[in-house]
């Protein structure tokens, strides 16, 4: 009588479906996100038009994000949501390929961004809960969704090049098509208890070098923000194609993978304090050095500084939360952080880059942010000068039995 397959099967089969769900959803975004902004300056929209509308699927994100948790862990359907999710986001997305009318973009815009809201946290839930059965670690799985976005940016950059601007679209998505197949293969999970986020929030916002800490967070993601939504106009002005764009974009993230796989090491010879003040010297001259740039081939060594300023800041910010918050709210501490980082500055940063980017151009653009890093690395140091309370760091966890997600 034949048997079934082995755990050490199901095990393997578990950790390749997730490591494939990074890798296909991450090549979609690096498909779409480094040539968007490109298609809005070719239709005729200006910098505050073209950051406002960078900037609303960022506030949708920061407004709706933990409603879309609480309802996947309420209904218990968080494999139907990530499927739906990826299913209307690349419909959505096709709508917005056939939009050329700023005023028209703007709803088209809003509900894509509402629908693709959960899918990042649901990856992410689904890539913890596999580690929980299984060998490795989060990095070692966050790494494939790296590899897809470098693999994306170069090639698509290298499609538009051979058949026009249009097929980033296409090629969105047909690899957002891939990760809902992948979806569909993921195993229905439980709901996880958290703690009420009212009185999480209260708790955590108490805490003086936490609130120093998330504030240069914002100051930075504010740069960042400004970065990632420019960074192809800035290109586009220099006089590059947007293959040298994709390129550009692809050399950048093929930095990061040595960087996560060798940041556990990192932290244990400088530490997390350490880190995080090296990412945000590095950023300041990353800034800098793009503000002196006339040509495009200069840009690329300088692109080579993002594993050791992105990489390193996202692995060291996600310990230092986890190091500063009681175990049973890390979970709503992570969820702050996410929403500093990748929602509330990144809006402030489309904005003003966008009204900067019409008044003063790029290079001073660039130099602006380059000094509101050095603020930022200002307010990291005086948050590091409050020590933290272990009793407190623990106190409220003792009667929480929390799911890890």
């Amino acid at each position: 009588m034949p048997s079934g397959p082995s755990l050490r099967e199901r095990s393997s089969s578990a950790v390749l479906k997730s490591r494939l769900l990074y890798f296909s959803y991450y090549m979609a975004l690096g498909a779409f996100f480094p040539f968007i902004t490109l298609y809005y300056e070719r239709i005729g929209l200006s910098g505050v038009q073209i950051g406002t509308l960078s900037a609303l699927p960022l506030i949708v994100t920061s407004s709706t994000s933990l409603l879309w948790g609480m309802l996947a862990d309420t209904l218990r359907l968080h494999r139907r949501i990530l499927s739906l999710s990826l299913l209307l986001s690349a419909i959505s997305v096709y709508l917005i390929s056939r939009t050329s009318q700023y005023e028209l973009l703007i709803p088209i815009i809003l509900i894509y961004a509402f629908f693709a809201t959960p899918t990042m946290p649901l990856l992410d839930t689904a890539a913890l809960d596999t580690l929980e059965t299984n060998r490795g670690t989060f990095g070692g799985m966050r790494v494939w969704g790296t590899i897809g976005w470098m693999v994306s940016t170069w090639l698509v950059g290298e499609i538009i090049n051979t058949w026009g601007l249009p097929w980033f679209f296409y090629s969105y998505i047909f690899l957002l098509g891939i990760t809902f197949l992948v979806s569909l293969l993921q195993p229905t999970r439980g709901q996880i208890l958290r703690p009420p986020l009212r009185q999480g929030l209260r708790q955590l916002l108490s805490r003086r070098t936490l609130l120093l800490f998330l504030l240069s967070v914002f100051l930075l993601a504010v740069t960042t923000g400004t970065f990632n939504y420019f960074f192809s106009l800035y290109m586009d002005g220099l006089g590059a194609s947007e293959g040298t764009i994709g390129l550009a974009w692809s050399l950048s993230a093929s930095t990061e993978i040595p960087v996560m796989v060798l940041s556990e090491t990192m932290m244990n010879r400088i530490g997390v304090n350490g880190l995080l003040s090296f990412a945000f010297i590095t950023y300041a001259i990353r800034w800098l050095l793009f503000s002196f740039i006339q040509t495009p081939g200069w840009v690329m060594p300088v692109q080579l500084l993002q594993g050791l300023s992105f990489a390193t800041f996202l692995v060291a910010s996600v310990t230092y939360i986890n190091d500063h918050t009681p175990k049973g709210l890390r979970t709503t501490g992570q969820s702050l952080l996410s929403t500093i980082s990748f929602g509330l500055g990144p809006i402030v940063g489309s904005l003003l880059g966008g009204y900067f980017y019409d008044t003063v151009g790029m290079i001073v653009l660039f130099r602006i942010i380059t000094v509101l890093t050095i603020v930022g690395f200002g307010v990291f140091i005086l948050a590091t000068r409050y020590k933290v309370d272990p009793q407190t760091a623990s106190s409220e966890s003792q009667d929480m039995n929390l799911n890890r997600q």
